[in-house]
């Protein structure tokens, strides 16, 4: 009995025994707060390192910390992150998230012990990413290796992947809630505007020129509704319809990607980018005008498309075949260069839908939903810069307060700033002597009252 007891109570303490490469092994049996138990070890250069991995394993087992993996790797638990995720991403984002991996991730830290990954680390790995390196095939230019947007969805990938190993046990810390990449703004970079938009003079011109090119004419649509690209081109015909009262719209409910070459055809970004976008006069114009261009395309040979059936894209190629991305961006350049105005992207005429219309005095609110921004802090957000020509009128002063009939009456009896008459009267309160302003009144009021 006496030997079991010694035994139990040698368990409890460890074991560190030689092992004949002249390193040391240790073990220890640890019972955790929730009643479970385990039996970590693992292998030291000294005896003492042995003791010391002994009474730090159970003194964290008493805390309830489980010992972390030290054979993890950052490539390892990324790709795993990854392959768990993909179900539940859209299949452009895990195409993007696997380029970013390969050609950022893979090359810099997958190599490192994830448990050893520090947050200074991490920070030292954004920096390397937004060195300058040089633009190819432009002499004299650089860029950032990867810009911040990139960095941002790297953050994420990096910070999801320690978030699951942590739930899974492999892991206790997650050095990237520490280390985030450094904003181009908190960098000390001075930006006129985040958000690129033409003037109302500026797409006036695009306009005009994009409904006299047959491949622009999707770049007017999009200046019209305020669409994203890909929410335009997944239009099919069956999304055209009226409502009640015989007004136009167009149902958004998918989105066209492209990444790398691969298309595909999902969901939109948000829940809020499921919406009915009403159609003007000149949107429908637009879309009446592709109906007889499809009409008339269809009969020639080459033709490859469904024509105007309801599954069909309302705005395809001269083919028939549905329009790419890439088309439109190289037609939006062209189109931009023949009007005469900056050179921008397709989303540029989305912001400069939202940027007019705030400006002009729109509901943020109606604005929001035409747009399918979620939130409409999202639309304030994003186009503030369209606000500040309103801030020029929103002092006031006491006359405002006081309201038109204070200042109709105070003009019937005479009243004036200098007294004179029952101009100094609130309203409801009756009349008092006129040399005894309001703000005085209520301090005399306010005070305490004199003995009879």
């Amino acid at each position: 009995m006496t030997g079991k007891r010694k035994g139990k109570a040698s368990d409890r303490q460890g074991q560190v025994e030689q092992l004949p490469s002249g390193r040391w092994r240790w073990r220890v049996r640890v019972t955790y707060p929730d009643g479970t138990t385990d039996r970590p070890g693992g292998t030291v250069n000294t005896k003492r390192e042995g003791h010391e991995a002994v009474a730090r394993t159970l003194q964290e087992a008493a805390q309830g910390k489980r010992p972390v993996s030290q054979t993890l790797t950052v490539g390892e638990m990324v790709t795993e992150f990854m392959r768990w995720k993909r179900a539940t991403w859209a299949d452009r984002t895990a195409w993007n998230n696997e380029a970013l991996y390969t050609r950022h991730v893979a090359p810099h830290v997958a190599h490192l012990k994830a448990a050893g990954v520090t947050p200074a680390r991490l920070r030292e790995y954004f920096e390397l990413l937004s060195e300058e390196v040089p633009v190819p095939g432009e002499e004299g230019k650089t860029r950032p290796r990867l810009g911040y947007s990139g960095q941002r969805q790297i953050h994420v990938l990096i910070h999801g992947a320690y978030a699951r190993a942590i739930a899974d046990g492999a892991l206790r810390d997650n050095p990237a809630q520490y280390a985030r990449p450094l904003s181009p703004s908190k960098g000390g970079t001075v930006t006129v505007s985040k958000v690129k938009h033409f003037t109302p003079e500026d797409l006036a011109r695009f306009v005009t020129v994009a409904l006299g090119d047959r491949f622009a004419v999707p770049l007017a649509f999009l200046a019209y509704t305020g669409l994203r690209i890909g929410e335009a081109l997944a239009l099919t015909w069956g999304d055209l319809g009226t409502d009640d009262t015989g007004a136009p719209y167009v149902s958004v409910s998918k989105t066209r990607s492209e990444f790398e070459g691969k298309t595909y055809t999902g969901g939109p970004k948000t829940a809020a980018g499921v919406r009915r976008v009403y159609l003007s006069g000149d949107a429908l114009g637009i879309v009446e005008d592709m109906r007889g261009r499809v009409a008339r395309e269809m009969r020639a040979t080459s033709y490859r498309g469904q024509g105007l059936k309801p599954s069909a894209p309302m705005f395809p190629a001269v083919d028939g075949r549905p329009l790419r991305q890439d088309t439109l961006r190289a037609v939006m350049r062209r189109t931009c260069a023949a009007a005469g105005v900056p050179v921008l992207s397709p989303h540029a005429l989305r912001h400069s839908t939202g940027t007019y219309l705030i400006s002009r005095g729109e509901d943020p609110v109606s604005v929001a939903a035409l747009l399918g921004h979620a939130q409409v802090s999202t639309t304030l957000n994003i186009y503030a810069h369209a606000l500040p020509g309103k801030l020029r009128g929103l002092g006031y002063g006491l006359a405002d307060l006081q309201g038109p009939q204070v200042r109709a009456g105070d003009a019937a009896q005479g009243g004036g700033p200098d007294g004179a008459g029952d101009g100094g009267d609130v309203p409801g309160e009756g009349k008092t002597r006129g040399a005894v302003s309001p703000v005085r009144r209520a301090v005399r009021k306010g005070g305490p009252r004199r003995k009879a």
